[in-house]
């Protein structure tokens, strides 16, 4: 994989070398020095972020699982009749509920 991208290193310094005002009477090697330094930067934004994403991903990942794999809790309606529990949730009185 391809970890920097020369043709934007390339832009950017010729960009600073025949912008005047940016240029500040810099020669062509310290614009292209500091073009590089812009695009290590960049790579390194860029990892850092990915990072962080994979690790989001990760953790909401896990999050997931450990819900899923919970056993819900089924005491809650103990000693209640379905029909109680039926009726109380709206069912069988003829509401409409919505779509």
């Amino acid at each position: 994989m391809k970890r920097y991208n020369k043709q934007q290193v390339m832009k950017d310094a010729h960009r600073l070398y025949n912008n005047n005002f940016q240029r500040k009477g810099r020669t062509w090697g310290e614009c292209l020095q500091t073009a590089w330094r812009w695009e290590k930067d960049a790579v390194r934004v860029r990892e850092e972020k990915a990072a962080k994403l994979d690790a989001v991903v990760a953790a909401s990942w896990m999050a997931h699982n450990e819900r899923k794999n919970r056993k819900s809790n089924k005491s809650e309606f103990k000693g209640i009749s379905p029909d109680a529990i039926a009726f109380s949730m709206g069912y069988g009185r003829n509401l409409y509920c919505g779509d």
